[in-house]
């Protein structure tokens, strides 16, 4: 008997009488969507993301039937079925980049002016200058001690200077007392952010999360959320509500998230504690700072810091201000940053597996 050339090896039906009959279409999607699903979903003893040996996500059809389904001559039914599976795996995909940006916020790709205009700030402010990113993602809080100290945990490494074992900033046995005053909040705060830590610190922090720390224009335009005033919330007089900082603090450091957010729902872009980004300080570089993605002069010795502090004046908190430093204090800390692009090939890797996403 010849065989039916337009019938679908999948679900058995030709194209004509798979149009007529919709149940077939609704019970042929659903067993691929269930074979790809139990294709992903990881058995007992096997890791999550780890292809099992000799399975494929066509549910073990033969290499003839995947070649027919793919084909033009493939009957509608099987593009039923492979749009059911197309959908099932959109939407693992967009679940895997919500599970990677958690806690996180979006900042849109675009043109962000960066600098401050004549008239305003230091002269490394100048000139102000636009600067076009590619769409990133940046925590919307800075890390935390309890945060931080959970990866020094567990790394055995990287420890902040009040809690480096034998270090001579150990707030309990070290013998340089900067950090003492501090020790009750480091003990009964650990929402805080922490400080302590150099940029090198901060950045295998954020590695270790699939992260980096933002280049400093992406950190100012987090910061400045849309806006060109000299803070993102526009006057100054507002800046209690949004920041704290030398005139509220009452010299000390603040648990994360507890001011109001920017336009772009990022907390505390403006004090409580300085921020280390990934570039390298140079006081001339916005004079040749490239247009496009700037990372930064090649070489430096200290490290730019943004957003002021609980221990500094209003002024030291504007979205453009600039500040360095090459090693740790008591009121510089962190937050991480990823690219979008980065972050959608990381929710690919984690619903395909090793060596099957882009």
């Amino acid at each position: 008997m010849k065989r039916d050339t337009a019938a679908c090896p999948h679900c058995g039906r030709s194209g004509k009488k798979a149009a007529a009959k919709p149940a077939y279409l609704a019970v042929s999607a659903l067993m691929l969507a269930v074979s790809v699903y139990f294709w992903y979903l990881p058995p007992r003893g096997r890791a999550a993301g780890a292809p099992a040996a000799g399975r494929d996500p066509y549910g073990g059809l033969s290499a003839e039937a995947q070649a027919y389904i793919l084909s033009p001559e493939a009957a509608p039914a099987c593009g039923a079925c492979m749009a059911s599976a197309g959908d099932f795996m959109k939407r693992r995909r967009r679940e895997a980049l919500a599970a990677r940006t958690g806690g996180m916020a979006l900042v849109p790709a675009g043109e962000y002016p960066i600098g401050s205009p004549e008239g305003v700030g230091d002269p490394d402010e100048h000139p102000l200058h636009l600067v076009r990113l590619a769409a990133f993602y940046l925590d919307t809080k800075e890390t935390t001690i309890a945060e931080y100290m959970q990866f020094a945990g567990s790394a055995r490494a990287h420890y902040p200077e009040w809690s480096a074992p034998g270090g001579k900033f150990n707030v309990e046995t070290g013998t340089y007392t900067y950090y003492r005053r501090l020790s009750g909040l480091i003990t009964s705060c650990p929402d805080c952010p922490v400080f302590g830590v150099t940029a090198g610190d901060a950045a295998a922090y954020c590695a270790a999360r699939g992260k980096r720390l933002p280049t400093e224009a992406e950190w100012e335009a987090a910061a400045r959320a849309g806006s060109s005033e000299a803070f993102s919330f526009g006057a100054a007089s507002g800046i209690g509500d949004y920041a704290w900082y030398a005139g509220n603090s009452a010299g000390v450091p603040h648990a994360v998230g507890t001011r109001r957010p920017n336009a772009f729902g990022l907390y505390d872009m403006h004090g409580n504690v300085w921020e280390w980004t990934s570039d390298l300080y140079d006081k001339k570089y916005y004079a040749e700072s490239p247009a496009v993605a700037p990372a930064g002069p090649p070489a430096g010795r200290e490290h730019v810091l943004r957003g002021g502090s609980w221990d500094f004046d209003a002024d030291s908190l504007r979205s453009g201000n600039r500040a360095s430093s090459l090693k740790a204090n008591d009121d510089i800390g962190f937050r991480c940053a990823a690219g979008l692009a980065e972050l959608e090939g990381l929710a690919e890797r984690d619903v395909s597996g090793p060596g099957e996403g882009t």
